[in-house]
C-alpha cells in the first residue's frame, strides 16, 4: 500500500492549475468534475459530510489518499485504479454507484481522465466562504490582462536604432536589449522568398517570382512581392483555411450518424472569398453569427449572408438516441464553446455545469449567452434514407429558392405515393383507351384520385376524355420524376418563440434552476445588449462582439491579431492562442500585442493590412540561425531573437509536391463530395469512399469526420470536431513512412521526373539536378550536392538499364525526386 500511495503521489499532476495543460484543465472542468459531483459527492465528499469507506472525491488529496482500500486512482494506469474497477462493475464486492451503474459514456470519461494522468486542478475542498473574490467574479476578473483597455504606448526606444525597419521591430528589439540579446542576422533572399510565398499563399514561389525577386535586390522588390501575393487568389485559399480550422469545418456530421454535409462547401468557398476580398473582420464575424438576419440589397447578397451563417451549423451533432431538449443544449454548448475560443479566447464551456473555476465567467453568464443559441435552431426534419430524420437545416438559394427546395423535399417525402399514383393514372388511361368503361368505373371507385376531373363525364367524347387523362398522366409523371438537388445552404434561424434560458443544475439538461435573461459576459463590460421581443439576440451578440467601446471588440481584436501573428511568425505573442484566460499564458510582448490590435481596429479591421505590416518587418525576415548564447537565455525563442523553423502544413506539403510535378490545378473547386451518398463513409450498402485524387489545391479536398485524407491524418491536420487555433506539431515515424511509401508521393516524384526530362536532355545531368532543386526546394544545390546527385543519376540509370527497366532515366530521377521530397529541406520552412 505505501508503494501504491507513493506511485500515485509521484504521478499526480501539479498542484496548480496553471501548471497543467489547458486542454486537460478544460476536460476535467467540463467532463470530470460535473460527473463526480452528480454521481459521487453524495457519498464521498467533505462538503456533504459523507466519506463512505473513508474515501472523498471532492478534492485531489481525497482520491490520492484514498479510503480503506488505499488510493482510488493510480494516474495513467486505468486497470490499477480502484475507482475505475468500481465504476466498471467488474467486482461484485466493489461497485459504485451502488444503486445503478454509470452509463458507458460516463465510464469512458473517467477512463480517459485516468489515462491522461488524472489531471486535477483542485487544491482543496471548496467552501462557501472565501477571503478573496471567487475566480468567477466578473467584476474582480476585469483586472486580468485580457480584459484591460488596449494600452496606447509610445514606440519603445532602442539602443541599436539602425536595426528596426518598422514599428513592430522596436517592440521586439526593446525586449531583446533588455535581456542583453541581439537578433539573428537577416535571412538570405531565397529563404525569405520561399517563407513569404508559403506563409501568404501556401505555395512555393514560381520561376518568374524567383527570377524577379532575386534580380531586384531591394526593399521595393519585397514590397511588390508581398502586394502580389496578397492580391493573389491563392491568398484566400491559404488564409481561409486558417479560419476553417477555427470554424471546425467538415463535409460531414461525424459522431453517431456520419451523414454528409452536402452543402458545406459553400461556406468553405465563402470564407476563401472573404479572405481574398479582405472583408473587414468585424463584418466577417457579423455575417457568420447573424448573416440570415442582416438586411440585404439583392438576392445574391441575401444568399451570401445566409451561406456565411452556416458557421453556426457546421459543428458535429448527436443525431440519434438523445432527448430533443438535450440536443438543443448540446448544440448551444458547442456553438458557445466555438465562439468563446475563436473570437474571445475564453473557455466558456467550463461554466456549463458550475461557475468557472479559473476565469471570471459565472454560470449565469454562460446561460445568458446560451439562451441566445437555444433560441436559434440549426436542425430540421428531412426525408433521408427512407425516413424522416433530424438533420442540419437547409434553405434554398436563388430567387425561387424556397419553392424549389420545398418541392425537392416534398418529392422525397412522397416519392412512393407519387409513383403509385402515376401507376394508377396510367392504368386509368389504359382502360379508357381500350374502351373498358365498366372496368374503368370499378377501378375509379377504388382509386378515385387517379383520374382527371371530367374524365367520367359521359357528355364528353371518348377522345376528349382520353386527352384529359393524358394530360393528367403527364402531370403525375412530372411529379414522380426525381429532382436534382437544388442550390441550398446550411443555415440557422431564430426560433418562433425565443426565450430566456434556465441555469441547468450540474449542467444536466433536465434539471432547470433559475432563469436568467439573455445577455453577454459581464466581465467584458457593464453594457449588456438589448434584445427586442421575438428575436434570439444573435444580431445583438454579433454587434457586441465587435463593439470596441461598449462590447468585446478590444478582446476580439487582441485574439485575432495574435492569431495573425502566430500564423506568420510561428508562435503567438500569447502562445495559448485559444485561451486568454488565467490558465492560458500571458503575452510575451504585451505592448506589441496591443499595438497590433489597435492597428487592426484603426485599419477598419483589415486582415491584409495587418499581414502586410508584420511581413514587411525585419522581425519576419530574421534567419533561423541557432545561437548557443541566446538559446541559453531564451531556449523557447519567446523573445524572437531568431525565426521559428516550421514544417509545412499537410496542405502545403501536398500542394508543393503537385506543383513540382506540374499537375496542380489552381482552378477553384465547388463540392468534392457530390459523388458520395448520404452516409459520408463507406458503411453497409454504401460502398463509395471519399476521393483524394483531385488535382486541386488541398483546401478543397473532402474533410469527412472520422475519415480524413491520409496526408491530413499523418501530418497534423486540424481536428474537424472542434475549434483548432493551434494544430498539433509532431515529428513521428509514421510521417517518414508516409513520405517513403504513399502512392501519391511516388506518383508526384515520377511526374516531376518526367516534367524535368521534357525540359532538359537526359544527358545534361547537372542541369537536371539544378532544375530538380529549383522546383522542389526552391534553391540551388551546392557543388558537393550537385556532384553527388549527378553521380547517383549516372550510376542508377546504368543499373536500371541493365536490370531491364524500360525508362531507366525517368526511374532514376524519380528516385532522386522522391528523396528530395523526403528531406527536411523540402518539408521544413526556414
Amino acid at each position: 500500500m505505501p508503494c501504491l500511495l507513493a506511485a500515485a503521489a509521484c504521478l499526480s499532476p501539479s498542484s496548480r492549475a496553471e501548471d497543467l495543460p489547458a486542454h486537460q484543465v478544460e476536460f476535467f472542468e467540463k467532463s470530470v468534475r460535473p460527473l463526480l459531483a452528480a454521481r459521487c459527492y453524495s457519498c464521498h465528499a467533505v462538503k456533504t459530510g459523507k466519506a463512505e469507506g473513508g474515501l472523498t472525491l471532492d478534492s485531489r488529496a481525497g482520491w490520492q489518499t484514498g479510503g480503506e482500500s488505499g488510493p482510488a486512482i493510480v494516474p495513467a494506469d486505468v486497470d490499477a485504479s480502484l475507482l475505475i474497477s468500481a465504476v466498471r462493475y467488474v467486482d461484485a464486492d466493489l461497485q459504485m454507484p451502488p444503486d445503478k451503474a454509470l452509463p458507458k459514456e460516463a465510464v469512458a470519461v473517467l477512463e480517459r481522465w485516468v489515462k491522461m494522468g488524472a489531471p486535477d486542478p483542485r487544491e482543496k475542498v471548496m467552501t462557501d466562504t472565501a477571503a478573496s473574490p471567487a475566480p468567477s467574479d466578473p467584476v474582480a476578473g476585469r483586472e486580468h490582462w485580457a480584459f484591460q483597455p488596449l494600452e496606447q504606448t509610445d514606440i519603445p526606444k532602442v539602443q541599436n536604432s539602425d536595426w528596426p525597419r518598422s514599428e513592430i521591430d522596436y517592440f521586439v528589439l526593446a525586449e531583446l536589449e533588455a535581456t542583453k540579446l541581439s537578433p539573428a542576422t537577416d535571412t538570405d533572399r531565397r529563404t525569405l522568398l520561399r517563407r513569404t510565398c508559403f506563409q501568404l499563399t501556401g505555395l512555393p514561389p514560381t520561376a518568374e517570382q524567383t527570377a524577379t525577386f532575386l534580380r531586384e535586390d531591394n526593399a521595393a522588390a519585397f514590397d511588390a512581392l508581398v502586394g502580389e501575393l496578397l492580391a493573389s487568389p491563392q491568398f484566400g485559399e491559404r488564409w481561409g483555411r486558417h479560419w476553417l480550422d477555427l470554424a471546425r469545418y467538415a463535409d460531414s456530421n461525424g459522431l453517431d450518424e456520419n451523414f454528409l454535409f452536402r452543402e458545406a462547401w459553400r461556406y468553405r468557398n465563402w470564407v476563401i472569398a472573404a479572405a481574398n476580398n479582405d472583408m473587414p473582420y468585424d463584418e466577417f464575424l457579423r455575417q457568420q453569427i447573424a448573416g440570415d438576419l442582416l438586411p440585404f440589397d439583392s438576392i445574391e447578397q441575401r444568399d451570401q449572408q445566409r451561406v456565411a451563417a452556416g458557421f453556426l451549423v457546421m459543428g458535429p451533432k448527436v443525431l440519434l438516441g438523445n432527448d430533443a431538449n438535450e440536443r438543443i443544449m448540446d448544440v448551444a454548448d458547442e456553438q458557445l464553446d466555438t465562439i468563446g475560443k475563436t473570437v474571445l479566447g475564453q473557455t466558456l464551456g467550463c461554466a456549463r455545469c458550475h461557475d468557472h473555476k479559473f476565469d471570471p465567467v459565472p454560470t449565469a453568464d454562460y446561460y445568458a449567452m446560451a439562451g441566445i443559441f437555444t433560441s436559434t435552431h440549426v436542425m430540421e426534419q428531412r426525408y433521408m434514407l427512407g425516413q424522416q430524420r433530424v438533420m442540419e437545416q437547409l434553405v434554398g438559394l436563388g430567387p425561387d429558392g424556397e419553392n424549389v427546395d420545398n418541392d425537392y423535399e416534398a418529392f422525397w417525402r412522397e416519392k412512393a405515393q407519387r409513383e403509385e399514383h402515376l401507376k394508377h393514372a396510367r392504368e386509368t388511361l389504359k382502360l379508357l383507351k381500350a374502351g373498358k368503361l365498366d372496368a374503368l368505373t370499378a377501378f375509379v371507385k377504388e382509386h378515385g384520385k387517379a383520374i382527371a376531373k371530367s374524365v367520367m363525364d359521359e357528355a364528353l367524347s371518348i377522345d376528349e376524355r382520353i386527352k384529359l387523362q393524358e394530360a393528367y398522366v403527364a402531370e403525375a409523371d412530372a411529379a414522380a420524376k426525381p429532382r436534382k438537388i437544388p442550390p441550398r445552404a446550411m443555415i440557422p434561424a431564430d426560433s418562433k418563440s425565443p426565450k430566456d434560458e434556465a441555469i441547468r443544475i450540474a449542467g444536466q439538461f433536465n434539471r432547470p434552476g433559475d432563469t436568467v435573461p439573455r445577455g453577454v459576459l459581464q466581465v467584458v463590460s457593464d453594457h449588456g445588449i438589448e434584445i427586442p421581443d421575438g428575436q434570439s439576440g444573435r444580431l445583438q451578440l454579433a454587434d457586441w462582439l465587435c463593439d470596441v467601446d461598449n462590447g468585446a471588440g478590444r478582446l476580439a481584436a487582441r485574439v485575432y491579431a495574435n492569431r495573425v501573428w502566430r500564423h506568420l511568425i510561428g508562435r503567438g505573442l500569447v502562445r495559448t492562442v485559444d485561451n486568454f484566460g488565467r490558465t492560458g499564458e500571458e503575452p510575451s510582448h504585451p505592448q506589441l500585442l496591443d499595438y497590433l490590435a489597435t492597428k487592426l481596429i484603426e485599419s477598419g479591421w483589415s486582415t491584409k493590412a495587418l499581414i502586410r505590416e508584420i511581413v514587411l518587418s525585419r522581425t519576419f525576415a530574421l534567419s533561423s540561425e541557432h545561437n548557443e548564447a541566446a538559446h541559453a537565455v531564451d531556449p523557447d525563442n519567446q523573445l524572437l531573437w531568431r525565426a521559428h523553423r516550421r514544417r509545412l502544413t499537410p496542405e502545403a506539403l501536398r500542394d508543393a509536391m503537385l506543383s513540382a510535378a506540374g499537375t496542380l490545378d489552381l482552378t477553384p473547386m465547388d463540392s468534392t463530395v457530390s459523388y458520395l451518398g448520404d452516409q459520408a463513409t463507406a458503411v453497409g450498402a454504401n460502398t463509395n469512399r471519399r476521393r483524394t485524387d483531385f488535382p486541386c489545391r488541398s483546401v478543397y479536398l473532402p474533410v469527412i469526420r472520422n475519415d480524413l485524407p491520409e496526408v491530413f491524418d499523418a501530418f497534423d491536420f486540424a481536428d474537424p470536431h472542434a475549434t483548432t487555433g493551434m494544430r498539433p506539431e509532431t515529428m513521428v515515424a509514421t510521417q517518414g513512412l508516409f513520405i517513403l511509401n504513399d502512392a501519391s508521393v511516388m506518383d508526384a516524384a515520377e511526374a516531376t521526373s518526367r516534367r524535368i526530362l521534357t525540359e532538359v536532355s537526359p544527358q545534361d545531368l547537372e542541369r537536371i539536378v539544378d532544375l530538380m532543386f529549383a522546383w522542389i526546394v526552391n534553391d540551388t544545390p551546392t557543388a558537393a550536392e550537385r556532384g553527388s546527385l549527378v553521380e547517383f543519376l549516372r550510376s542508377t540509370t546504368e543499373e536500371l538499364k541493365h536490370a531491364g527497366e524500360k525508362e531507366p532515366a525517368v526511374r532514376a530521377l524519380a528516385i532522386a525526386c522522391h528523396a528530395l521530397f523526403a528531406s527536411s529541406r523540402f518539408q521544413i520552412l526556414e
